[in-house]
């Protein structure tokens, strides 16, 4: 421990105090005020960058590593949220909306490019185009039913060439309907070039597989006795029928059916007529009765017997006789008074498929004229009715 100097009793007290302040501050120990830096911003700003992109090479202090993890840490929850929020609201429903789409398309594609057109080349590049779609415009531009109704018009045509038979007819069959129709060339056609793919690919062409069958019926299932040889018809079947879906079967079961003979019971060609015609006349008391009677007696099969085996003019009596069944019919139709006990042995074209349906089902078929087909007497019928 030093020991401390006495005080000079010629300076006043305080003195020593002030001389050592004094020597405390000298201009060699006070600092000078530095110079405002006016980049001082910039290189704050460029310090800090510095302390993120090298933080090894750059020391910093605790807080500003603490202010450092917490933007860090705040920035990856914004960008969390941010994420979470489009992919849950905005990516998820469209991608949900777009498998949607696509699974709807690819349903489309598959129904219209069914049977022979399942390996077409356009099938596979749609349904690439399909798969590898982005976005539902995309989608949307996708025309499935366009080209497919372009490649089922170009398939039928081809088909129809192929499968037509020598009588200029082709057999159209319905595969969601079950039903056959006979019908010619040029009809095909035009059901060709008026439909789409929708009906298109429910359809296939082939050659006309046909039978004749005998059928006995009554007048009410015969077309009220009004068809003719050459008739095309269609066949349905009386009965209560009910499908799965609670309607009733409207559809024929069996289309474009040609007649090709019709015959009636023999009892309908024996004639038995007689004309009687009186009259009185009255003199005074006398009276005198006049009678004019005409008869004719006649069976038409033995008429023809006798023709045939040269008892007269076959030619005449054909001449006479050719389509008596059906004059008949018309005559009957005429007047409202027929024979409607009548049988009919007839002679029907069908598919060969449907020949046990016939068979089965005599007492239960109707025989229908479709009018797109009519006789001449229906159609005059109907332009008549309607002043056509």
């Amino acid at each position: 421990m030093t020991e401390e100097k006495p005080r000079d009793p010629l300076f006043p007290k305080g003195f020593g105090e002030t001389k050592d302040l004094k020597k405390q501050y000298t201009e060699e120990t006070l600092k000078k005020p530095a110079k405002k830096d006016e980049l001082s911003p910039l290189k704050k700003l460029n310090h800090k960058i510095g302390v993120y992109l090298n933080p090894k090479s750059t020391k910093i202090s605790d807080d500003e590593q603490k202010r450092k993890t917490g933007v860090i840490i705040t920035a990856l929850i914004l960008i969390t949220l941010i994420v979470s929020s489009y992919y849950f609201l905005i990516y998820q429903p469209q991608q949900e909306e777009l498998s949607l789409m696509k699974t709807t398309k690819l349903n489309e594609l598959h129904d219209l490019y069914s049977g022979p057109l399942v390996t077409s080349p356009n099938e596979i590049t749609l349904e690439n185009k399909i798969n590898n779609a982005k976005s539902t415009g995309e989608l949307e531009s996708i025309n499935i039913l366009s080209q497919a109704s372009k490649d089922w018009k170009s398939y039928h045509k081809k088909s129809i060439s192929s499968n037509i038979d020598s009588y200029n007819r082709i057999m159209a069959v319905y595969s969601n309907e079950s039903k056959d129709i006979i019908m010619s060339g040029d009809e095909a056609v035009n059901i060709i070039n008026e439909n789409d793919a929708t009906v298109l690919s429910k359809i296939k062409f082939e050659t006309p597989n046909t039978v004749s069958v005998p059928i006995l019926v009554s007048r009410l299932q015969a077309g009220a006795g009004l068809i003719n040889v050459g008739s095309v018809v269609d066949i349905y079947l009386n009965s209560n029928f009910t499908n799965e879906s609670g309607q009733t079967n409207s559809s024929p079961d069996i289309s474009g059916c040609t007649v090709l003979s019709i015959m009636r019971y023999e009892e309908n060609g024996e004639i038995d007529s007689e004309y009687s015609k009186s009259r009185m006349n009255i003199n005074g008391n006398d009276t005198y009765p006049r009678e004019n009677t005409k008869s004719f007696s006649s069976n038409v099969l033995e008429l023809l017997k006798g023709s045939i085996i040269k008892g007269y003019s076959e030619k005449e009596t054909i001449e006479l006789l050719k389509d008596y069944g059906v004059k008949l019919s018309n005559y009957e139709r005429q007047i409202n008074l027929g024979d409607l006990d009548a049988q009919y042995m007839l002679l029907i074209e069908t598919p060969q498929d449907k020949v046990n349906f016939l068979l089965n089902n005599m007492e239960n078929i109707v025989l229908t004229i479709p009018t797109s087909k009519a006789p001449t007497w229906i159609v005059e019928e109907l332009r008549s009715t309607y002043a056509y």
